[in-house]
């Protein structure tokens, strides 16, 4: 594509997430562009890694938001200002809703979204055909390694096709995911089901994806102090709110190591544990989840070493209110 752009003096801006809130950071802005950069100073991938969590498939794409919304939104204000303008958006046939979506959901009163593709009524088989007879190239479908929607989009197994080929990038999503899962046993990739459940070591072919998460999960380890809230909705008392979480890195080392401490102190306090045999986790409930909203979860537990300490200000003061109701 690159030299087409440069032929047709088609401007490209490249731009990414700065590590501060709400600020982007330009890395190329260009007519004749001559590479893709393929990475920013904040990608989608450390904020999850940082957070110890995975995209979740229910509510809004707020991946999708964070990593591309917010980042055209502010390249668009500061390139056009107060001026009206089109948007072209690449959404096609097969993606209807998603257009209606958009729509609805702008807030520029400037902007009017604009869906060729829909328009002609190209699905994405027509697209595909259309680029394949003007580039010879069979494009496949991009998204995130780390994408959750491959089960709701009918995709999974080419989605595992191609961790398969790539395996080094599949252990790195399977570490991704094995160390949110450490921290909240809820939080898998596709909801109910994990990716790790999708590899068989009994089977040649996943071998070398499993062979590399197990690379992965070599690297330092960390023994972490969780504690989360489940509230209920302010609007809706039967529902559940937002959940507020803090972590706390106490201590970091070899797997082995911080597992068997874990263990020590967790005999001595009565607390229950589980241990991964497999890969290495230990985790010792202090506390679980209550049938019934509100309630807290309290553990420790050893996983890979890269979540940061987070934890909100009235976190706090929410986690002595939640305890005192239940007590």
């Amino acid at each position: 594509m690159l030299p087409l752009l440069r032929k047709h003096q088609v401007r490209l801006v490249q731009v990414s997430r700065s590590r501060r809130a709400l600020a982007i950071a330009l890395m190329d802005d260009s007519r004749q562009p001559e590479r893709i950069v393929q990475r920013g100073p904040w990608e989608l991938w450390d904020e999850y890694e940082t957070n110890g969590t995975v995209p979740q498939q229910g509510g809004i794409r707020i991946c999708s938001v964070h990593a591309k919304g917010e980042v055209g939104d502010a390249l668009i204000a500061q390139e056009i200002g107060n001026q009206p303008f089109r948007h072209v958006m690449g959404f096609n046939a097969d993606e209807v809703g998603r257009g209606l979506r958009d729509e609805a959901a702008s807030k520029n009163p400037l902007r009017q979204g604009v869906y060729p593709l829909i328009e002609w009524g190209w699905g994405r088989e027509e697209c595909e055909a259309f680029l394949y007879e003007r580039f010879g190239v069979k494009w496949e479908k991009s998204y995130c390694t780390f994408c959750c929607f491959p089960v709701s989009m009918g995709a999974m197994d080419a989605h595992l096709d191609r961790m398969r080929a790539h395996p080094d990038i599949a252990g790195r999503v399977l570490r991704l995911e094995y160390t949110s899962v450490s921290l909240n046993p809820q939080a898998k990739l596709f909801g109910r089901h994990s990716l790790l459940e999708k590899f068989d070591p009994s089977r040649p072919a996943d071998r070398p994806v499993l062979a590399a998460f197990e690379e992965e999960l070599a690297y330092p380890w960390a023994l972490y102090h969780v504690r989360r809230i489940l509230p209920v909705a302010k609007a809706d008392p039967t529902r559940r709110g937002r959940a507020l979480r803090s972590v706390e890195r106490v201590d970091v080392g070899r797997a082995s190591v911080l597992g068997r401490r874990l263990l020590s102190v967790s005999e001595r306090h009565g607390a229950h544990v589980e241990v991964d045999e497999r890969y290495g986790r230990v985790r010792a409930w202090v506390q679980r989840r209550g049938p019934k909203l509100p309630t807290v979860e309290h553990l420790m537990v050893t996983a890979p070493f890269h979540v940061r300490d987070k934890q909100v200000p009235h976190f706090e003061r929410e986690w002595a209110a939640h305890r005192r109701s239940r007590s």
